[in-house]
């Protein structure tokens, strides 16, 4: 079976003996074809390939280097699991084997993303994945970024509320370069929040979150910008060539848009601090 999307303005084929599950969420990124900026051939096996090197374990992933490709393993709670086969300097093609135990669980829509290595593929095609709620104001967006549990859907509701805001993504966010400027971008994968839409916007800010008494915008710059994106990024940091085009991105985005820290508080306050730190700008 084959089947295109279009994720960050990037297409993407994965083609594969069979998708375990169908997902509204998915289908709302398929196209009927589409240049293929990432491939990922997927196959299954009864067993997964012997590779000859040095492995590095690491918690949900093992790598290892051999002649310019490089090969990870992944589990993700399987036993057995996967290994996925590309070129040290093309992260755009990919080959993965799977065991037959494990193809229906990693390849289950819920999490394939992660599986194929999506966020290292993008991040060389100008494109980050975040943990954000995506909110549009405007007809521009707003990222709300924040680890679990800190509130961001909480002020996207709040924007929705008190100033018009649609929520398009509920935990997750693409950001793209197209044409030189940065988008925000839906993605197919949402958390638990259950909001999930494809529309692509100019990205207005990045906002980080903390809890607070008291509502106090701060514009990030320089290490502090940089700190606030990257680790609300989901990627692959061990992945080799990953740390160093990931902060290459970030310093772009912060080169381009603005990107806040929002001590807040679960009220309408919060929305009123922010918009007015924004029209200030």
């Amino acid at each position: 079976m084959l089947r295109n999307y279009s994720i960050c303005g990037r297409g993407l084929r994965i083609s594969a003996p069979f998708f375990p599950a169908n997902s509204e969420n998915w289908e709302k990124f398929l196209v009927k074809s589409a240049k293929s900026d990432i491939t990922a051939e997927c196959k299954i096996s009864e067993k997964l390939p012997e590779i000859k090197g040095e492995w590095s374990k690491r918690d949900q992933s093992d790598y290892c280097i051999a002649e310019n490709v490089l090969y990870k393993r992944i589990y993700m709670g399987c036993a057995d699991g996967a290994v996925i086969k590309t070129a040290l300097n093309d992260f755009s093609k990919k080959e993965i084997t799977f065991d037959e135990s494990s193809f229906k669980t990693l390849m289950d829509e819920r999490y394939m993303w992660s599986t194929i290595g999506l966020a290292e593929s993008l991040l060389f095609l100008d494109s980050l994945l975040m943990h954000a709620s995506y909110i549009e104001v405007d007809g521009e967006a707003i990222l709300f970024t924040a680890p679990c549990g800190t509130g961001k859907s909480t002020q996207a509701e709040l924007w929705r509320k008190f100033a018009g805001a649609t929520v398009i993504n509920g935990d997750k966010a693409g950001v793209s370069c197209i044409d030189g400027r940065f988008y925000a971008c839906g993605v197919p994968f949402c958390g638990t929040s259950g909001i999930c839409e494809n529309k692509t916007l100019p990205l207005k800010a990045i906002v980080e979150l903390g809890q607070s008494k008291q509502n106090t915008v701060t514009r990030l710059t320089g290490i502090s910008g940089l700190q606030a994106v990257l680790g609300n990024t989901y990627i692959d940091m061990q992945t080799p060539g990953v740390p160093v085009g990931c902060v290459e991105l970030i310093n772009r985005i912060l080169s381009s848009v603005g990107v806040y820290h929002l001590d807040c508080t679960p009220d309408k306050r919060a929305v009123k601090a922010l918009k007015l730190a924004l029209k200030n700008e």
